[in-house]
């Protein structure tokens, strides 16, 4: 992987296929929008960025060197060859590595991941999108975007100030409470941070005590922003390719010791890519709602 600076931005070339609907499109993130040149753009890591991509690199604006090297660099994990992940893929996977090879996942920042899969639960993308939209809208900061004024994700503080009653009027419904249940443990100090260093199972775990994160909830959390590659998060779809693919049926525990005994410490990513071989390479709008 290269870079070099470029009319404001930053031209990333060397990492491989990229493929932006892959990436913005699968249930990861929710905060980036498709513009009709084919970019995207989206505010994370309290910065607004666009991203285009050509036939062999990507075009990140604004960027400079820093922020590329601070911020951008870990966020799309550009350092991982995703071609050579797996030593010896078996069809599925191969098959959806064929379908997504421009497949990435990201690295986002812990507590906006943490709220929004909370927000996820027995939810559709679409509609997930609008709740955190309006959520930055009511409580986020204020930044200046290329176009005007974009807004940050919340901070722990200020949802954990907000009413149930105002966080409810947003969308979020019976999550409400969970929302400011969370972002109240995160401001007396829950080690978010501190989970991306420790053991896979002790971190989810120790995710699993927040009020609203369940199992799979937990397992996105942990692949989508704090590193955890090995985190398999499964719904009811993933759970059904298991049973008509590999034979496999059983607990959550079983699943995750599973999908580790075939895919290894990248088991997250081979989930990505396994859905798409089994969806045919279609993106819906329901893949993290299950």
């Amino acid at each position: 992987m290269y870079y070099r600076e470029e009319n404001g931005g930053i031209r990333v070339s060397g990492t491989g296929p990229v493929d932006l609907c892959s990436i913005f499109e699968n249930g990861q993130c929710f905060r980036f929008e498709k513009e009709p040149d084919g970019s995207y753009s989206g505010v994370a890591v309290r910065r607004f960025l666009r991203v285009s991509a050509g036939s062999d690199s990507l075009f990140l604006y604004p960027c400079s060197k820093e922020d590329f090297e601070k911020v951008w660099r870990s966020y799309f994990d550009f350092d991982t060859d995703y071609a050579h992940l797996f030593e010896s893929p078996d069809n599925l996977l191969t098959e959806g590595m064929r379908r997504a090879p421009g497949l990435r996942v990201l690295r986002q920042e812990p507590f906006e991941t943490l709220i929004s899969f909370i927000i996820s639960a027995n939810n559709n993308i679409g509609r997930i999108r609008g709740i955190i939209r309006r959520l930055c809208d009511r409580y986020g900061d204020a930044i200046e975007g290329p176009c005007g004024i974009c807004r940050c994700f919340p901070e722990p503080e200020v949802l954990a100030d907000a009413s149930v009653e105002d966080l409810t009027s947003v969308g979020t419904g019976y999550r409400a409470p969970y929302i400011k249940e969370t972002a109240e443990a995160v401001r007396s100090g829950f080690p978010l941070e501190s989970l991306k260093t420790m053991d896979y199972r002790e971190a989810k775990e120790t995710l699993l005590r927040l009020k609203g994160v369940g199992p799979k909830v937990a397992d996105c959390i942990l692949l989508f922003s704090l590193g955890h590659r090995r985190a398999f998060p499964a719904d009811v779809w993933i759970k059904r390719v298991l049973k008509e693919h590999y034979g496999f049926t059983g607990s959550d525990r079983a699943t995750e010791d599973f999908a580790y005994s075939l895919f290894g410490d990248a088991a997250g990513i081979a989930q990505q890519y396994i859905f798409y071989a089994a969806r045919g390479g279609e993106n819906t709008g329901d893949k993290n709602g299950a």
